[in-house]
């Protein structure tokens, strides 16, 4: 009977643990496809991934601002620090139903995101159903 009471609380303890962040751990500081910007990948506070800018290749062009967002109180504003991911769930050892920023076209997108066996991350944009996939590297420690 104790046994049986065990096995049950560890069951229900296990389902009502939702996937944290080192479960699917996308963490860290990513440079994107381009090599345009650096994008800090922690937690949102919630278990979930958030993305921020914090580098943007000065040699790629334009000033670094946001000068596409719809937004009023961001429009101009400076992309480093803007938050360019939020809003995942995981799935299936990856994060989805999330959203990407491109400042490039003041647009925000689905998102999914993944990291591969050689530490690489996937970073869909989607609208309906067609995606396309970027494949971030993660930015070594200096």
């Amino acid at each position: 009977m104790r046994t049986q009471i065990f096995l049950t609380a560890f069951t229900v303890s296990l389902l009502a643990v939702p996937a944290q962040a080192s479960d699917i751990d996308v963490a860290g500081l990513w440079l994107t496809a381009d090599g345009s910007a650096h994008v800090d990948i922690a937690d949102c506070g919630d278990g979930t991934p958030c993305g921020t800018v914090v580098w943007i290749d000065p040699a790629q062009g334009g000033g670094g601002f946001d000068d596409n967002n719809p937004d009023p109180e961001l429009n101009g504003q400076s992309i480093v620090g803007s938050k360019m991911l939020w809003g995942f769930k995981p799935k299936n050892e990856k994060w989805g139903s999330g959203k990407i920023y491109d400042a490039r076209d003041g647009k925000t997108y689905k998102s999914k995101l993944s990291l591969t066996k050689d530490d690489t991350l996937n970073v869909k944009g989607c609208v309906g159903p067609f995606c396309k996939t970027l494949v971030w590297t993660r930015v070594s420690p200096q």
